[in-house]
C-alpha cells in the first residue's frame, strides 16, 4: 500500500516535472517564427500565459503585460520568462495575436500546448508562475485582476521596481463599458426632460 502511494506521488511530481522539458516555443523576429532552443541560463521561472485574441479581457490585459515584460527584460537578469499559450483556433491566429500586441516573449508551438494541460485554467486570460527545476506552481490568477496579482508576485522575482502597482488594461479598458452605459442612461434622462419642458410650455 505504501509503495503504491509513493509511486503515485512520484508520477504526479514527473506529471508536473517533464512538461517543462519537451515544451517547443518559438519568437516572432521580423514576422517570421524562430525557434526557441532554450531558455536563458539565468531563467529560473516561466510565467505560462494562456491567452487568446478573440478574448475580449485577453486583450485588455495584454497590452499591460507587453509593457510589464519590456521592464523585465531591461533589467541585467531575466529570471522569468514570459510564454504564451495560445488559446486561439489556429497557429495561424496566434501568430497574427501576437503580431498585432507586439509580444516579444516565447509561444509554445501548436503541437505543444497539449502538454501544458497541467497547468491549463478554467478560463483565459491565466497568468501561472512555474518553478522550472520542480514543476510547482508558485503563483497562479484568472481574468483581469488575477494576472494583476500575478504580475505583483513575478516582480519579487524579476527585479522590476515599480511604484506603481500594476494594472491589466486602463481606466477606460475596465470600465468602458460601465461608463458608456451611465452615459446612455444619462442622455435618455436629459431627452425626456427636455421633452418634457418643451410640452409643457407648448400647453
Amino acid at each position: 500500500m505504501i509503495f503504491r502511494v509513493l509511486m503515485a506521488m512520484f508520477m504526479l511530481g514527473q506529471l508536473h516535472a517533464t512538461p517543462l522539458a519537451k515544451f517547443h516555443m518559438f519568437r516572432l523576429e521580423d514576422g517570421k517564427k524562430k525557434v526557441v532552443q532554450a531558455l536563458k541560463p539565468e531563467t529560473r521561472y516561466v510565467a505560462y500565459y494562456f491567452s487568446a485574441s478573440w478574448c475580449g479581457p485577453c486583450r485588455t490585459t495584454t497590452p499591460s503585460l507587453v509593457a510589464e515584460y519590456d521592464r523585465m527584460t531591461a533589467q541585467d537578469k531575466l529570471t522569468v520568462e514570459i510564454v504564451l499559450v495560445g488559446s486561439d483556433r489556429s497557429e495561424k491566429d496566434v501568430i497574427r495575436y501576437m503580431e498585432n500586441y507586439q509580444m516579444r516573449w516565447p509561444a509554445l508551438e501548436w503541437e505543444s500546448i497539449p502538454d501544458a494541460n497541467p497547468y491549463a485554467p478554467e478560463g483565459i486570460p491565466h497568468l501561472a508562475i512555474v518553478d522550472l527545476k520542480t514543476g510547482e506552481v508558485i503563483s497562479k490568477g484568472t481574468g483581469p485582476s488575477g494576472v494583476e496579482a500575478v504580475v505583483m508576485r513575478m516582480r519579487e522575482f524579476s527585479g522590476v521596481n515599480e511604484d506603481k502597482p500594476f494594472k491589466a488594461g486602463s481606466f477606460a479598458d475596465r470600465y468602458g463599458l460601465l461608463i458608456a452605459v451611465v452615459l446612455s442612461c444619462l442622455a435618455i434622462f436629459l431627452f425626456q426632460k427636455r421633452r418634457h419642458v418643451r410640452q409643457t410650455k407648448a400647453d
